[in-house]
């Protein structure tokens, strides 16, 4: 429930917004070990990764745009079913969030033969143009 102020005419009107929290994430969420067992290691503090295309979020449940980061990366999930995509809550998963230097929320890792990471809310359009060249130098 959030409570909305606003101002008009000298006057203050009190608005109040309800909302259902609704899941709409298909991506699998992991753990340390999941990921590792997925192809990625670690060595001397620097991470690696040797598998195909693959999607890391980094997220948290009170960050809003992750939210709306969360509705593109689903529609992608549905549409690229050659990319593995996965998502890490740095709460939960705070090992996985230093391991990849995690600094800001959103973040986006695209893992392939290189990598790319993006910060902040990003388009689908910006995340597809790299993801496509990943699963073009792998075909």
């Amino acid at each position: 429930m959030v409570y909305i102020l606003i101002k008009s005419h000298q006057k203050y009107h009190f608005f109040c917004l309800i909302y259902k929290q609704k899941k709409i994430y298909n991506m699998n969420k992991v753990t340390t070990s999941e990921l590792i067992s997925k192809g990625f290691s670690t060595n001397n503090g620097k991470w690696s990764y040797n598998g195909k295309p693959c999607v890391l979020d980094f997220y948290a449940d009170w960050c809003m745009p992750c939210k709306q980061q969360e509705v593109v990366l689903n529609d992608m999930d549905k549409e690229y079913s050659d990319v593995i995509f996965n998502k890490i809550n740095i709460e939960e998963e705070y090992e996985l969030a230093e391991m990849f230097s995690i600094k800001s929320l959103p973040t986006i890792i695209i893992c392939g033969k290189e990598t790319m990471q993006f910060t902040g809310l990003t388009s689908k359009q910006k995340i597809e143009t790299f993801l496509k060249s990943q699963i073009d130098i792998l075909v």
